[in-house]
C-alpha cells in the first residue's frame, strides 16, 4: 500500500482524502470540523487517524492546502514589521495609488490597509538605476543604525525594498547580510525575493506583506512538516501554493506569501485533471462549502492573475484567477433596511454554525431554508454523523426573515436560495461573459458541500447545458491536491520592445529564468528527467499601464516572434473587446514557472453492471422547487448508482461528504468513473 494523502483545511471543515496508488482508489474520505484557534491540533488527529487505520510506512505523500496565510492578513495577526527602503522614498507605501475603485464618488473612501507605522520605516543612502546600474553605493551605516533602532522597539520581521532592486538585487543582499549579523533571529523579506517585478507601491506592500505573515506562517508549514514526518516517516510534505503547484516548507520559508491563496486553488487543479480524463476543454470550477463560493474558469488551462486584495492590502503574487464571494451554506439571511433580504457574506460557520445544528445558532442560513425546502435531509447529514433539527431552522427563519416580511417560511427559504444564487451568477458572469467567455460552451464542475446542492440552479440561470459532479464533492479540493505538481517560478522586469528585439536576444532571457527555476527544484531531489518549464511573458501596447499575460514557446526565429505577437493581440482582443495591430508591442515581465512532475494517481474504472438494476429510492420526501407547492421526489444512496444508470428530475441524491439536487426537467448518468453527469433542458 502506498497513500497519498491530501488535506484542504477550510473555514467550517477539514477535508481528507486518502488514495491508495497501488489499488488506484480512494481509501478514505473524512471530514473534521476545523478549529482556527488550533490547527495544528486538528493536523494531529488527522495524522493519527491515518497512522493507526494504515501503517506509519504507508503514507508516501502528504499535500496540504490551508489559509493559514490568508486568516493571518485577514485577522490582523501577523507580528510587528519595519522596512527599510531607499532615501526618499519612506512614502511609497503610505501614499499607495490613486485609484479608488467602487469608492470613486465617496469623499470617505477608505485608504489601503497599512500593516506598520511610518516610524517604522527607514531610509537608507543607496540608489540603483532602472538599467541595474549602482548610481549610489550602499551605505553599511545606515543599515546597521535602522536595525538596531527596530530591534529595540520590539519588530520580529524586516522587509527590505529598494528601488530598482528588480534589475540588480546586489544591495538588497548586502543589506540582508548586516541584518543577520546585527539582529539575526529577525525574520527577513526581500523584495527581490517575494516580487521581483517593476510598480514600486505593489513590490513594497507585498514584501511588507510577507514579512508580517512570515513568522507565524513559517512556524506552522514546519509544525505541519515535522508532524507529518513524525507519524509518517517515509513521507514527503508538501504545501499547495497559490499558483496550483506545491513546495515544501524549506521552499517556501522566505516567501510563505506564495500560500495565500493555497486553499481554494487545489479545487481548480483537481477539476482541470478530471476534465483531462474525460476530454473536456472547457470548465467553470464552482467549489462552495459553508462559509465561501469560489470560481474559476478554465478555456483549457487555468488562468493566472499577478494581483490580488486581502482585506484592502494589495499582493504582487502569481496566482490561479479565482473568483470568491461570501456564499455558502453558513451565509447568514437577514432582512435589512428597506425590507431588503440579503443573505452573506457573514457566516455563522462551524461554531455555532447553522441554526438546524442545534449548536445555539439563531441565524437563519442557506443550510436552514434548504432543509426547510427538502433539499437537504431534514434528520441528519455526513452518513448521520451530523444531526439536523428541522424545527430550528423552521424557527429561526420564521422570526427573522418571514413574519418581517410577511410572507410564509417556504417562500422565505425560497427566496434566501434564489438571493444566493443570484450573487453566484452575477460573480461568475464576471469571469465568463465580461472577459468574452460564453458560458454556455463551458461544463459546470460543482464541488464543496454544497455545491453539488445549488449547481442545478446556477447552471439553469447562465444557460449552461452540462454539469460534471465528481466523487465525493464534498472533499474534491482534498482531491486536487492529490494531482499537483511541485513549481518553482521565476520572474524579471525588463521593458522590451519586441521590434527592436530578436528572437535569440528574448530566447536568451528566458534561458537564464528557466535555469536558475529548475536548479531549485534539482535541490529538491527532482531528477531532470522529471523537469519541465512554462513560460509567459506580461505583454502591452507601447504607452500602456498594465499588461496581459500570454504563452511562450521556444523563440528561434523571426516567425517565432511574429507568433508571439499574434496571440498577444488575440489575447487583448478577448480581455478588453478590442486590439491595435498597428501599436507597437512591448515584453515588461518575464516570467518562467518550472514543474517537477509528480505521477498522477490513475482514477479506477467500472464496469456497467450486464443487467441494469432498478433504482429505488432509499425513501421519498416532499421538496420544493418554487415558492408554492412541494412534490413528491425520490431520495437515492449515490453509493448504490452504478455505472450506466440514468435518473430524470426532480431527484435527490445523498452520500457521505454532499447533496445532490436534481431539478424538474434535468437528466443524470452514472459514468465509468462514478461521476455524476447532468444535461440541461435547451
Amino acid at each position: 500500500m502506498s497513500l497519498r494523502v491530501g488535506v484542504d483545511v477550510g473555514g467550517t471543515f477539514t477535508d481528507v482524502t486518502a488514495f491508495d496508488e497501488d489499488r488506484r482508489e480512494l481509501v478514505a474520505v473524512r471530514k473534521y470540523l476545523s478549529d482556527a484557534s488550533q490547527p495544528a491540533a486538528v493536523m494531529e488527529s488527522i495524522t493519527a487517524e491515518l497512522a493507526s487505520d494504515f501503517g506509519a510506512d504507508a503514507v508516501s505523500l502528504v499535500l496540504h492546502g490551508s489559509t493559514a496565510a490568508l486568516n493571518t492578513l485577514l485577522e490582523g495577526k501577523g507580528v510587528r514589521v519595519g522596512l527599510l527602503t531607499t532615501r526618499g522614498f519612506r512614502d511609497v507605501y503610505e501614499i499607495g495609488r490613486q485609484w479608488r475603485g467602487e469608492h470613486v464618488f465617496d469623499i470617505f473612501a477608505p485608504a489601503p490597509k497599512m500593516l506598520l507605522t511610518r516610524d517604522r520605516i527607514f531610509e537608507i543612502r543607496e540608489r540603483v538605476g532602472a538599467r541595474g546600474e549602482i548610481i549610489e553605493p550602499l551605505v553599511a551605516e545606515d543599515v546597521r543604525l535602522a536595525v538596531s533602532k527596530l530591534a529595540a522597539c520590539g519588530i520580529e520581521a524586516v522587509a527590505v525594498c529598494f528601488l530598482f532592486a528588480y534589475a540588480n538585487p546586489a544591495h538588497e543582499k548586502a543589506a540582508a547580510e548586516i541584518i543577520r549579523t546585527v539582529a539575526p533571529d529577525l525574520y527577513l523579506s526581500l523584495s527581490h525575493e517575494v516580487n521581483p517585478e517593476w510598480r514600486e507601491y505593489e513590490r513594497t506592500a507585498s514584501t511588507i506583506a510577507n514579512a508580517y505573515i512570515g513568522p507565524p506562517v513559517s512556524r506552522y508549514l514546519r509544525t505541519l512538516e515535522a508532524t507529518s514526518l513524525r507519524r509518517f516517516p517515509r513521507s514527503r510534505a508538501l504545501m499547495m501554493k497559490s499558483d496550483g503547484g506545491a513546495a515544501s516548507a524549506t521552499m517556501l520559508a522566505r516567501t510563505p506569501i506564495a500560500t495565500v491563496m493555497s486553499g481554494p486553488v487545489a479545487g481548480v487543479i483537481g477539476g482541470r485533471y478530471l476534465g483531462d480524463v474525460k476530454s473536456i476543454d472547457n470548465l467553470i470550477t464552482f467549489d462552495t462549502g459553508g462559509t465561501s463560493c469560489d470560481m474559476a474558469v478554465l478555456p483549457g488551462r487555468p488562468l493566472f492573475k499577478s494581483e490580488v486584495k486581502v482585506a484592502g492590502h494589495p499582493l504582487r503574487a502569481h496566482t490561479v484567477d479565482i473568483e470568491t464571494i461570501g456564499a455558502g451554506g453558513g451565509s447568514i439571511a437577514g432582512v435589512h433596511l428597506g425590507h431588503v433580504l440579503k443573505v452573506g457574506p457573514q457566516s455563522a460557520g462551524a461554531d455555532p454554525g447553522p441554526a438546524c445544528y442545534g449548536r445555539g445558532g439563531r441565524e437563519p442560513t442557506l443550510t436552514d431554508a434548504l432543509v426547510l425546502l427538502g433539499h437537504l435531509n431534514p434528520a441528519a447529514l455526513l452518513d448521520g454523523a451530523m444531526p439536523i433539527v428541522a424545527p430550528k431552522a423552521r424557527e429561526a427563519l420564521s422570526t427573522r426573515v418571514a413574519e418581517p416580511l410577511g410572507m410564509t417560511e417556504i417562500e422565505a427559504a425560497w427566496g434566501i436560495l434564489r438571493v444566493l444564487v443570484t450573487n453566484v451568477m452575477v460573480a461568475m458572469r464576471t469571469i465568463t461573459v465580461e472577459r468574452g467567455y460564453d458560458p454556455r460552451e463551458f461544463t459546470l464542475v460543482p464541488f464543496g458541500g454544497m455545491g453539488p446542492t445549488i449547481a442545478g440552479m446556477v447552471a439553469a440561470e447562465l444557460g449552461i447545458g452540462r454539469i460534471l459532479i465528481p466523487r465525493d464533492p464534498g472533499t474534491f479540493s482534498a482531491h486536487g491536491m492529490l494531482v499537483t505538481d511541485v513549481q518553482q517560478e521565476r520572474s524579471l522586469t525588463r521593458i522590451t520592445p519586441v521590434d527592436g528585439a530578436t528572437a535569440p536576444e528574448i530566447e536568451a532571457i528566458f534561458a537564464d529564468l528557466e535555469n536558475a527555476a529548475l536548479d531549485d527544484l534539482m535541490r529538491e531531489n527532482f531528477p531532470r528527467e522529471r523537469l519541465l518549464s512554462r513560460r509567459h511573458a506580461g505583454m502591452r501596447y507601447r504607452g500602456q499601464s498594465y499588461e496581459v499575460a500570454v504563452s511562450v514557446a521556444h523563440l528561434r526565429a523571426p516567425q517565432d516572434l511574429t507568433d508571439l505577437v499574434k496571440r498577444f493581440h488575440d489575447a487583448h482582443q478577448r480581455r478588453y473587446g478590442h486590439m491595435a495591430e498597428i501599436e507597437a508591442v512591448e515584453i515588461v515581465n518575464f516570467h518562467v514557472t518550472a514543474v517537477g512532475i509528480i505521477p498522477k494517481p490513475q482514477l479506477k474504472t467500472f464496469a456497467e453492471p450486464a443487467e441494469m438494476p432498478q433504482q429505488t429510492s432509499s425513501a421519498n420526501r416532499q421538496a420544493h422547487f418554487s415558492a408554492t407547492d412541494a412534490v413528491d421526489v425520490p431520495v437515492l444512496r449515490r453509493s448504490a448508482l452504478s455505472p450506466g444508470a440514468r435518473l430524470k428530475g426532480p431527484a435527490v441524491i445523498e452520500e457521505k461528504t454532499s447533496t445532490i439536487v436534481l431539478y424538474p426537467g434535468q437528466s443524470a448518468e452514472i459514468d465509468r468513473y462514478l461521476n455524476i453527469e447532468i444535461e440541461l433542458p435547451s
